[in-house]
């Protein structure tokens, strides 16, 4: 049996660029990279197994007959294989479909699998939708807290679109659900898409006893896994006893295994029950999609897990993303959310005290280990994205400013309402992105040291309570939304067209390597400590009002550097 603790300590170690470090404008700082739930890193004993067992035997999979197409088959069916063992199916109910770019791509597979979206255009000129009696279109019910992923699909499909809300605690509310259920009972096709996890507040929906309400009116059970796989279980077909067994299962899953820790170079993944594909026409027909093609007429295989895999499928992509299931299933989910569950209790309870953060989302739910953030002072906000420029360049923490691609749930966190929103969204049209609201997200993934995560909980700490003073040193660029150091941004270290081929057809490269161990870290707490105590900052940059809307001045919520005045006293 494999020790998690071991394992962890080994993922922890074999993060490709962990030791990296990178040049910033108060010097060099080591990379703590705290964004995983936007994308994970890769691992060098996953790409170590790639080069040396995968690629020497490389070839399409559309063959059995050569020994490397043989191999290579191998591989994908073996990962196609331990991803459905990972999510409680079997071959025989559930199909695992390799499909484009994360739970969008499987998203959008779906959406095209039912049938259910017309082509936009075709629509605007003949007015098709129209033609579809109300009481024949499929009904969609969705979360509060929805990704972009799996809500625009829906609504750019035929089906009427109902968001359920949020109850007093912030969780899914399943009695309107319920009374949502009712109303559109007759309704042929229902389905519910809900996130099994927000991506904002990491707060995780009860996926059980969604899907048991679910199937007893009839309706569908998707699962937008997208940031919460990587750490939670997913049961396909649990096997429990009780009144509601037969009830509990789902009906498709929707995967990002980039998000993995190992996972960049992977595909998305579709995990749905066999029965829900029903198309004649697979949604990208083409090479590997037939069984016969004669010069009139054509058959589609069969089999989903092939029919809808068009085209020389993501083959290394597809193998990676087994592995990387294989990684997680060693790990084990418990292992996993211990350390997680430590981790966010922790930095709540941390953040809680002090008067400048506020965490949004309920504190006392189950969550990932993802916190969303913003930082007042003095009845205003330091910009989101000023944040996240100070905690990389001060500290070279790497988090995320923004909505998270969750905009209807991020309007009801930071209580904005339909008119302010349209007033938004003219400005932002007008070329102004920097109005648009938004917060300040971090994670804690379950391998990071205590020392990494004191760390970061430190460095937030004292950017939320001081990051004011450092105002002056920046520049707020309007229309990007990007806070610039004055002293200028560095360019990217590296570029594709560095790379050049010598007269002996050797390929050569900048080599760019800056590294700094763990223990950098507390100096660079000191170094900010010490650069906030410097009073009377060189005076700021005026903003440039011709780069703004006239409502601009209006709608701003955020501090700028023209208005901050520093001195050696403090505030």
């Amino acid at each position: 049996m494999v020790d998690s603790d071991a394992l962890i300590e080994t993922i922890r170690n074999a993060v490709i660029g962990e030791d990296e470090a990178v040049m910033g404008p108060y010097g060099l700082r080591r990379v703590t990279y705290a964004d995983y739930t936007a994308s994970g890193r890769s691992l060098t004993f996953i790409e170590d197994y790639i080069r040396a067992a995968v690629m020497p035997l490389y070839a399409n999979t559309h063959t059995e007959s050569s020994g490397t197409g043989l191999q290579t088959s191998r591989f994908r069916e073996d990962a196609r294989a331990i991803i459905r063992d990972a999510l409680g199916g079997n071959p025989d109910d559930h199909a695992i479909i390799f499909c484009g770019s994360g739970s969008t791509g499987a998203i959008n597979k779906l959406v095209d699998v039912l049938n259910i979206r017309l082509p936009a255009d075709l629509d605007a000129r003949y007015d098709l939708l129209a033609r579809i009696p109300a009481s024949e279109r499929p009904v969609v019910f969705i979360g509060p807290y929805e990704h972009h992923s799996n809500e625009l699909p829906w609504r750019e499909s035929i089906a009427d679109v109902i968001t359920i809300p949020e109850d007093a605690d912030g969780r899914i509310d399943l009695a309107a659900l319920e009374r949502e259920l009712a109303r559109y009972a007759d309704r042929e096709l229902k389905i519910g898409s809900f996130s099994a996890a927000s991506n904002v507040t990491g707060i995780i929906s009860d996926t059980r006893a969604i899907s048991v309400l679910l199937h007893r009116f009839g309706a569908r059970s998707f699962w937008d896994f997208g940031a919460a796989a990587p750490y939670v279980d997913i049961e396909l077909a649990p096997h429990r006893p009780g009144d509601d067994a037969e009830l509990d299962y789902k009906d498709a899953v929707f995967i990002s295994p980039h998000k993995f820790i190992g996972g960049p170079g992977t595909p998305g993944i579709l995990a749905a029950r066999r029965d829900l594909f029903t198309n004649r026409v697979p949604t990208v027909p083409g090479g590997g999609t037939v069984a016969y093609v004669n010069p009139t007429e054509h058959v589609y295989l069969a089999d989903p897990e092939h029919r809808e895999e068009g085209g020389t499928p993501a083959i290394v992509e597809s193998i990676r993303a087994g592995l990387v299931f294989q990684l997680k299933e060693a790990a084990g989910t418990e292992a996993i959310r211990d350390r997680e569950e430590s981790f966010i209790r922790r930095a709540i309870e941390r953040w809680e005290r002090n008067p400048d953060i506020e965490v949004l989302g309920s504190h006392s739910l189950d969550r990932l280990s993802i916190v969303s953030f913003v930082v007042r002072h003095d009845g205003r906000y330091l910009h989101h994205n000023f944040v996240v420029a100070l905690l990389n360049d001060l500290f070279g923490i790497q988090s995320r400013g923004g909505c998270s691609c969750a905009g209807p749930y991020g309007h009801r966190l930071l209580g904005i309402d339909l008119e302010t929103s349209h007033e938004f969204e003219r400005e932002i049209q007008r070329g102004c992105e920097g109005i648009k609201p938004g917060w300040v997200r971090v994670n804690f993934n379950y391998f990071i040291s205590d020392g990494v995560f004191d760390f970061i909980l430190a460095a937030v700490d004292l950017v939320a309570s001081d990051g004011w003073r450092l105002l002056p040193d920046y520049r707020f660029e309007p229309a990007s939304g990007l806070w610039r150091h004055r002293g200028g941004a560095p360019e990217p270290p590296l570029s594709l067209r560095d790379v050049r081929y010598d007269e002996m057809g050797s390929m050569r490269f900048a080599a760019h390597r800056h590294q700094a161990p763990e223990t950098s870290l507390s100096g660079y707490l000191d170094d900010a400590r010490a650069l906030f105590a410097v009073g009377n900052r060189p005076g700021p940059e005026v903003l440039d009002r011709s780069l703004v809307g006239p409502d601009f001045e209006a709608l701003r919520w955020f501090w700028l550097p023209e208005e901050i005045e520093v001195s050696a006293a403090g505030r």
